[in-house]
């Protein structure tokens, strides 16, 4: 169905063509984002599977997170970049939104993004030790754009009438958000329920993303105004993050 097409055409680089999207179709598209992730998910569960098996687990992770870079076509860590590069400009919003509009990433935003990467690679490692990787990709590429629709809804643009971020504002509805919500979660359901403990480490991851989501979206609604494409993506690394955290935690019982 072409709104599907329209949510994997604008979450990765996966070729599906060229969809056309109107208003109501771009809406439409963001109820499957969390199917998306699922999907992206299932593409590196069998890229680890399959180099664990013909390699060491450093390659395992090095491959794996560059096929999270191929598949999603780096465009959720070139916006945490942006960001980056954002909060370095200092100064005041227009002076942010230039740093972050520039194509060229800065010297905080290069150092930022190697750290990031390095961050998500040792807790891929680490999800190897307890056993739950499959489970930390599922969950954390599911959660992290289940609350995408939402953002877009519900967030002020920092740039009103100008972006993604607020083209997507004017079209995406609460209905949308709200079937978003429940297929994210009802997809995350059956890993909670195969397990008490994967239960709580997806409690936690989901905790920590929200609480961390909230204190990022404000801190730019405090030097920008309000949100933006950069932003938002920004955001998915950062639930990915806190979610592979949590699956790689070792529980104390």
């Amino acid at each position: 169905m072409n709104e599907f097409r329209l949510a994997i055409a604008f979450l990765t680089r996966i070729p599906v063509g060229a969809p056309s999207g109107s208003g109501a179709a771009n809406a439409a598209a963001s109820r499957f984002y969390p199917v998306v992730g699922a999907g992206l998910a299932v593409l590196l569960t069998v890229t680890i599977l399959l180099s664990a098996w013909f390699l060491d687990r450093t390659a395992a992770c090095a491959f794996t997170l560059a096929g999270w870079v191929l598949f999603t076509g780096g465009l959720h860590l070139h916006g945490l970049a942006n960001c980056f590069d954002g909060l370095a400009a200092g100064g005041n919003a227009p002076r942010r939104l230039q740093a972050m509009h520039d194509p060229r990433i800065g010297g905080l935003g290069a150092v930022g993004l190697t750290v990031w990467c390095l961050l998500k690679f040792a807790l891929v490692s680490r999800c190897i030790d307890e056993g739950t990787i499959s489970h930390a990709l599922w969950c954390a590429l599911i959660f992290a754009r289940t609350p995408l629709a939402f953002e877009f809804a519900e967030g002020e643009p920092a740039t009103p009438g100008r972006g993604t971020f607020a083209s997507l504002h004017t079209e995406i509805r609460r209905s949308d958000w709200l079937v978003a919500a429940v297929v994210g979660f009802g997809l995350m359901l059956p890993a909670a329920m195969s397990d008490s403990e994967l239960a709580m480490r997806l409690v936690v991851g989901i905790v920590a993303g929200a609480a961390a989501t909230v204190a990022w979206h404000l801190t730019w609604y405090r030097r920008i105004g309000g949100l933006n494409g950069d932003v938002v993506g920004g955001a998915v690394e950062i639930r990915e993050l806190m979610m592979l955290l949590a699956m790689g935690l070792q529980l104390p019982w």
